[in-house]
């Protein structure tokens, strides 16, 4: 298996996490806010889910 498919695959899976967990958070049944001591919050999960996918589909883009 290639490089550019297994990390096609992983991001695939991790875009997939990513978005049931920002599902989850919309329906507050998971925290939707990092909370890092001594830093303002973190609103990642929608962005994070956008780069799994964008790099998921850059590595199963134009496969033989």
């Amino acid at each position: 298996m290639s490089f550019r498919k297994r990390l096609a695959r992983v991001t695939f899976l991790l875009g997939v996490i990513s978005l049931v967990w920002l599902i989850f958070g919309i329906l507050e049944l998971a925290p939707l806010i990092f909370h890092i001591p001594g830093e303002t919050n973190l609103r990642t999960h929608a962005s994070a889910t956008l780069l799994f996918f964008l790099s998921a589909s850059w590595a199963f883009w134009n496969e033989k």
